[in-house]
């Protein structure tokens, strides 16, 4: 039964999701919840790629270096809404996020514990495995730059990559290690 849920760019048709796409969701939802495992990290093909306006991952060791060093900036992440959105699929699951962080740091000009909210419409295309290949982030539904768009996508593109290399070097893939 298909029901609404409203986003930054309006209102989206959801679904509720099958047993094993809840478990997939609620898994990777840890990830952004500050609470990286080795079984959030098992939905994941060893080649796959995160793609957000930070940064491009690309393999699973990236992937865990992004979202491990996550506790580094954050003292708190909190899951406010997360629909399934009705255009998931087999290849897949579309949801519409919104995550409240709490930095631990202060933000230029503001103080400590400065809370950002922020609404995202996150992708995660399956392989015929039922792994995730590639997970996009998109802040508030806001496709994310890339060579596709110019000169300017290229650059934001190459940044990203090195963002990613430069996180890869100083976080471990080991979520044991936080």
């Amino acid at each position: 039964m298909a029901s609404t849920t409203s986003s930054s760019v309006g209102n989206h048709a959801t679904r509720t999701p099958s047993p094993s796409e809840q478990q997939m969701i609620d898994d990777i939802l840890l990830l952004y919840q500050l609470k990286p495992s080795e079984t959030a990290y098992s939905h994941y093909a060893p080649s796959a790629i995160f793609h957000d306006p930070v940064s491009i991952a690309e393999g699973l060791e990236s992937i865990k270096s992004q979202f491990n060093g996550m506790p580094k900036l954050f003292a708190e992440s909190v899951t406010e809404k997360c629909d399934l959105l009705a255009e998931s699929d087999a290849s897949h699951l579309a949801l519409n996020l919104t995550q409240k962080y709490v930095f631990k740091s202060p933000i230029p000009f503001k103080e400590k514990g400065t809370e950002k909210t922020v609404n995202s419409k996150v992708t995660l295309y399956l392989d015929g495995q039922g792994k995730v290949e590639r997970h996009d982030e998109e802040w508030d539904w806001q496709g994310n730059k890339s060579e596709e768009d110019g000169w300017k996508g290229k650059m934001q593109q190459a940044r990203k990559k090195i963002d990613a290399k430069v996180v890869e070097k100083s976080v471990s893939a080991d979520p044991g290690k936080v």
